[in-house]
C-alpha cells in the first residue's frame, strides 16, 4: 500500500517538472520576441530618418525659398517707390541706377537676383504704329528673378509687377527699338534670345531678353545713338546679328543699328534649326582585274593531279600531272578573290590550249558556310555546274553583295595519256569603288553673305578651310541652313568630278545630309556636266563634247546626273575655238550649243525639256 508521503513526494517531483518544462519553453519564445522587436524597431527608426531627413530638406527648401521672396519683393517695392522716369536699369532700356544683376547672400545661401525693365505697349489703345496717341511706351514691367543653389540644383523665383505712370503715358526722350525674329520660312521665332550692345553709350547699354509669342522685342525709350550691337539666336537654332565695319568687313550687312529721337528702328534677323552635313571623298568606279600567269603557284588554293610547269608548251602553264602518262583527270582552284569597295563582277576570261581528246571545263566557286570550296549555284549564274568551255563568261548575275569573294577553277582531262591540257592563263574583271580618299583639304562655302569688300565682293556669313579624315570622311555636326558649295583646290592634286547631290545643294533647318565628291587627278581645264529636267537629275543621258583641239567624246551621265570631261584643251567664244555639246536621253527634247567655254574648272548645267 502506497503511503501518503509517496504520494506527495511523486506530486511534487511532477510538479518541479512541469515547472522546469514551462520553463525552458517561456525562455525560448522570449529570445524570439527580442529578434523580432529589433528588427521592427530598426524598420521603426529607418522609417523615422527618411521622414527626418526629407523634413530637413523641405524646411532647407522652403527656408531658402522665403528669403528668395523677400529679396524679390524688396526689389519690386524698391522700384515703386521711385519716380517713374527713374525706374531703368543700369545699361538697360529704359536707363535707371538700378543694378540688372547682383548677389546677395542669406542664411548662407547665396542668391542672384536679375531685374528687367521694359517698356510696354497696352493693346488697350492700340499696338504700334496704330496707338491712339502715338505713344506705344504705355507703361513699364518689372520682373525680378532670384535663383539660387540647393542640393546641387537651380531653383528660380520670380516676381513680375506693372510700373504705371500717374498721368498720361510718355517717353523720356529717345526712340523705340523693334526686333523681330523669324524663321526660314518667315514664321516668328518665340523665346528667342536677343542680346542688345552699344559701348558707344554712357551708361552703357547691356540686355538680354527673349522675344514674345509675336516673335518680338520692341524697347521703347532707347536711346539715341548709332552703334546698337544685335545678337539673335536659339537653343540647337543658328545665329543672326548685326556686324561691324572693319577692315576685313568694310561694309557690312546688316551694320550695327542706330536709333534716332522719337523715330523707331525696326530690323528683322533670322534663325531657324541647325542641320548636319557629312563629306565623303572618294575615288570614282573603276574597272580592275585578278589574274594568274601560273608561273607559280602561289595563287593556288586546291589542286589534285596537276601541275604548274614551263615545260612542254609556251611559256608558264597549268596541266595534267605527268607520272609516265598524263593523269586521265584533275583540278585546281584558285585562292579567293575578294576585292575592297566591290561594286560588280563582270568577266571570267582564259587561254588555253586544248588538243583533240581533251577537255577543260570551268567554273566559278565560293566558300560556303562550311568552309568548303563549292560551285557558285546555277540560280546566280547559269550553266555553272556543267562548266564552261568558251571564254569570256559574263559574271554581271553573280550579286556582290551575296557573293563578295570568288574562286576560279578548271577540271582537266584527257582521253591519250600521251597529251594534256594547257591553261596559259586566267582572269576575273570586276567593279570596284568608290574607293575612300583620306585627308583631302576642300573649302565649303554657304551663299549668305554678311558684307562686301571694298571692290564689291561678296563676304560671305560661312567659308572654311576643312579635310576629311583617315576614313575620307568629314562631320560637321552644326551647320546652319543656306545653300552650299564645296571646291578642292587644284593644289591637292585632284578635280572633282563628281558630286552627289549635285552642287549648289541646299541644306534644310534640322536635316542632315551626306555628300560623296568624286575626285581624280588634276589636269589643266576640265568640264563637269550636270543634265537635270526641273531639280530632277537624268541619268543615263549622252553627252558629246567635241570642236577645240579635234576632242570629240562621247559619254554617259551617272547616278547623280553627272559626267566629268577631263584633261582638255582651252577652248572658248572670245578666244575663236569654243566647244559644242549635245546632250540626248529618250523622252527628252535634245539640247546643242556651240557655245561652251572650257578653261580650267568649267562647269554647265544642262535643263532638258520633256
Amino acid at each position: 500500500m502506497t503511503s501518503i508521503y509517496n504520494v506527495r513526494k511523486k506530486a511534487s517531483k511532477n510538479m518541479a517538472l512541469h515547472r522546469n518544462s514551462h520553463k525552458d519553453v517561456s525562455a525560448g519564445m522570449s529570445l524570439l520576441d527580442v529578434l523580432i522587436a529589433a528588427f521592427i524597431l530598426s524598420v521603426s527608426f529607418v522609417a523615422i530618418l527618411g521622414v527626418l531627413k526629407l523634413s530637413v530638406r523641405l524646411v532647407g527648401h522652403t527656408k531658402a525659398r522665403i528669403g528668395a521672396t523677400a529679396f524679390a519683393n524688396e526689389a519690386v517695392e524698391f522700384v515703386r517707390s521711385l519716380p517713374y522716369n527713374s525706374v531703368g536699369t543700369v545699361g538697360g532700356i529704359p536707363p535707371g541706377n538700378i543694378p540688372p544683376t547682383e548677389t546677395v547672400l542669406f542664411n548662407g545661401i547665396i542668391y542672384t537676383r536679375r531685374t528687367l525693365i521694359q517698356y510696354v505697349d497696352d493693346p488697350k489703345d492700340g499696338l504700334a504704329g496704330a496707338d491712339q496717341n502715338g505713344l506705344i511706351a504705355d507703361y513699364k514691367r518689372i520682373k525680378v528673378e532670384l535663383t539660387w543653389t540647393f542640393r546641387g540644383s537651380i531653383r528660380s523665383f520670380s516676381v513680375i509687377s506693372n510700373i504705371v505712370p500717374r498721368g498720361i503715358e510718355t517717353i523720356a526722350g529717345g526712340g523705340t527699338l523693334l526686333i523681330s525674329v523669324i524663321d526660314a520660312l518667315g514664321a516668328p521665332v518665340p523665346g528667342a534670345n536677343v542680346h542688345i550692345q552699344n559701348n558707344s553709350l554712357i551708361p552703357v547699354v547691356s540686355i538680354d531678353t527673349s522675344t514674345n509669342a509675336a516673335g518680338i522685342v520692341l524697347f521703347p525709350g532707347s536711346p539715341a545713338g548709332s552703334s546698337y550691337e544685335i545678337t539673335v539666336t536659339r537653343s540647337g537654332m543658328s545665329l543672326d546679328k548685326t556686324y561691324s565695319a572693319d577692315a576685313g568687313n568694310p561694309n557690312p550687312n546688316p551694320g550695327h543699328l542706330t536709333v534716332v529721337q522719337d523715330g523707331t528702328t525696326a530690323a528683322t534677323f533670322q534663325i531657324d534649326f541647325l542641320g548636319s552635313k557629312t563629306v565623303r571623298t572618294f575615288s570614282p568606279i573603276a574597272q580592275a582585274f585578278w589574274e594568274d600567269l601560273f608561273d607559280d603557284t602561289t595563287k593556288i588554293f586546291q589542286s589534285a593531279s596537276t601541275t604548274v610547269t614551263s615545260s612542254g608548251g609556251p611559256g608558264s602553264h597549268l596541266q595534267l600531272l605527268e607520272v609516265v602518262n598524263y593523269e586521265p583527270t584533275g583540278y585546281a582552284i584558285s585562292h579567293s578573290i575578294q576585292p575592297a569597295n566591290l561594286r560588280s563582277w563582270d568577266s571570267f576570261s582564259w587561254n588555253d590550249s586544248i588538243p583533240a581528246g581533251t577537255v577543260a571545263l570551268y567554273r566559278v566557286h565560293y566558300i560556303d558556310g562550311g568552309n568548303n570550296s563549292v560551285p557558285v549555284p546555277d540560280a546566280a549564274l547559269p550553266g555553272n555546274a556543267a562548266g564552261f568551255t568558251a571564254s569570256p563568261v559574263g559574271l554581271a548575275s553573280i550579286n556582290p553583295a551575296l557573293y563578295p569573294s570568288l574562286q576560279l577553277s578548271v577540271t582537266l582531262t584527257t582521253t591519250d595519256g600521251l597529251v594534256t591540257p594547257r591553261v596559259l592563263d586566267w582572269k576575273v574583271s570586276y567593279s570596284q569603288g568608290p574607293t575612300p580618299i583620306p585627308n583631302v583639304p576642300f573649302s565649303l562655302r554657304g551663299n549668305k553673305t554678311i558684307g562686301t569688300t571694298g571692290g564689291g565682293a561678296p563676304i560671305y556669313k560661312y567659308s572654311e578651310n576643312l579635310q576629311t579624315n583617315g576614313a575620307g570622311i568629314l562631320s560637321l555636326p552644326a551647320l546652319e541652313y543656306d545653300t552650299y558649295i564645296i571646291s578642292v583646290s587644284a593644289g591637292t592634286g585632284y578635280d572633282m568630278s563628281e558630286a552627289c547631290p549635285p552642287q549648289p545643294f541646299t541644306l534644310n533647318p534640322g536635316v542632315a545630309t551626306t555628300t560623296n565628291v568624286t575626285l581624280v587627278p588634276n589636269s589643266a581645264h576640265t568640264l563637269l556636266v550636270v543634265v537635270k529636267s526641273g531639280a530632277v537629275v537624268l541619268s543615263p543621258a549622252t553627252v558629246r563634247l567635241y570642236g577645240s583641239g579635234g576632242i570629240d567624246r562621247t559619254q554617259l551621265t551617272g547616278n547623280c546626273g553627272q559626267t566629268f570631261f577631263s584633261a582638255l584643251p582651252q577652248g572658248t567664244v572670245g578666244g575663236g575655238n569654243p566647244y559644242s555639246l549635245s546632250v540626248t536621253l529618250s523622252g527628252y527634247q535634245m539640247f546643242t550649243s556651240a557655245m561652251i567655254d572650257v578653261v580650267d574648272a568649267s562647269q554647265q548645267t544642262i535643263h532638258l525639256v520633256p
